[in-house]
């Protein structure tokens, strides 16, 4: 059987059925990530009433998810330099698997903790590498819209994991969410195994604008993230997606906990989070549709200032459940957007050579901002905050996001103007 091969596109050419053949199997295997990366999340009411244990209990589980995640995204770029990228991902798509089959043994806190760090260490693996392959196999033109679709995977996921939990909890119980999520990436290897590039390594770091001769290869492309042609670009793409992630992750992991506040039941709660899932998608698609005109800074400021409008609608009194859910969803979609988006600019801002490098490290510095989210979320239903003012303390980050993106805009307006006055 004959493997589609990794091509270097033009940036005048049009992507071919490959490219989005490439770009689709890799939105199914982010796809399978976010459902088992937001599984703790499903499980969490059924768990603290089985345990009989505080809701805040949970906030472990959540940190490790998020820890092991930041590991798994810091080894991407030596992995995907040392070996096929089509091999690292399916040996990974393996591995959590089968972890996440193990999670159903789990009776306490430390063991589901101790599973699920090592389960998102593969999922880390996953991510970036997949991101990093779509990209290289799209045109310059086409790029931002290949990893926009390709990252909107863990959104679509999220949402189908929501739903489908409601069901499977319901009528089995919340191992067979676990279950699921382990299955799942198992029937997918064959797809990935025909569809994906498999020959190609990450490509060569001979271009990079740094000395490298006393580094080794994976600190030499570290550094050159911090060269002064692309200082700028990191710093913004690791805010963004540090303060993007903080807020996706709080809600992520505690939407169906919070939501028990407004009266929904412990299986009917992850209904909340399919929500924000769902909401990530239209953030998404907004954003596809808003990049092209606009550019990816310009767009994702829209995107965030809807997030924050329905962050203040929160705060209204005597909400419908309905309506509780349409803020969520308005919420996911600006959240959902700073993440997708910060995976965005790390493949359009970089070469080649430092993509698999940028998203990973960008990744893992988001996912640093999906340790504190949770635990912050968890101090703050510890000390007895409400579920409005917790939702209102989340606008901080987003506002953060909105100047970073507006400043790195403006800078690079200003860089622009510079080299169109020196006549380049």
């Amino acid at each position: 059987m004959q493997h589609i091969k990794e091509q270097n596109r033009p940036a005048g050419v049009s992507p071919s059925f490959n490219t989005w053949l490439i770009c689709a199997v890799c939105f199914l295997i982010i796809t399978v990530d976010g459902f088992d990366t937001a599984a703790i999340a499903y499980v969490a009411p059924a768990l603290t009433h089985l345990w009989h244990i505080p809701q805040a209990a949970m906030t472990p589980a959540f940190i490790s998810t998020s820890l092991g995640a930041v590991v798994g995204y810091l080894s991407t770029g030596t992995l995907a330099r040392v070996t096929p990228r089509r091999t690292v991902i399916m040996v990974a798509m393996l591995a959590f698997g089968g972890l996440s089959l193990l999670t159903i043994e789990s009776n306490s806190i430390p063991a589901i903790s101790a599973i699920r760090f090592l389960t998102t260490f593969c999922l880390g693996i996953v991510v970036p590498t997949a991101i990093s392959i779509a990209a290289d196999n799209a045109s310059d033109n086409a790029r931002a819209s290949v990893t926009i679709v390709a990252t909107t995977g863990l959104s679509a996921g999220a949402a189908l994991g929501g739903f489908a939990s409601v069901k499977l909890i319901t009528a089995y119980g919340w191992k067979s969410v676990f279950i699921a999520g382990g299955v799942a990436p198992m029937l997918l290897l064959p797809l990935v195994w025909y569809a994906l590039p498999g020959v190609r390594t990450q490509p060569g770091t001979t271009n990079v604008p740094v000395q490298t001769a006393t580094w080794s290869p994976r600190f030499a492309e570290v550094r050159s993230l911090f060269a002064p042609t692309f200082f700028l670009h990191t710093v913004t793409v690791w805010l963004v997606a540090f303060f993007g992630f903080l807020v996706t992750y709080l809600f992520i992991f505690w939407t169906p906990i919070l939501l028990l506040s407004y009266g929904f039941s412990s299986s009917s709660a992850p209904v909340g989070a399919a929500a924000n899932a769902l909401g990530g998608i239209a953030g998404n698609v907004l954003l596809l549709l808003l990049v092209k005109r606009l550019g990816l800074r310009r767009s994702l400021v829209i995107t965030l200032a809807i997030a924050m409008l329905c962050i203040v609608g929160f705060q209204l009194e005597g909400l419908s459940r309905w309506t509780v859910l349409l803020l969520i969803f308005g919420i996911g979609a600006g959240s959902a957007s700073a993440c997708v988006g910060q995976s965005t600019l790390a493949t359009v801002l970089y070469p080649a050579s430092l993509r698999t490098t940028s998203v990973g490290y960008g990744a893992a510095i988001g996912r640093l901002g999906a340790i504190l989210g949770p635990s912050v979320g968890g101090l703050l239903i510890s000390l007895g905050f409400s579920t409005q003012r917790i939702v209102l303390i989340s606008c901080i980050p987003f506002a953060v996001v909105e100047i970073v993106l507006l400043a790195s805009q403006m800078c690079s307006s200003a860089k622009e103007r510079a080299l169109e006055a020196r006549g380049f």
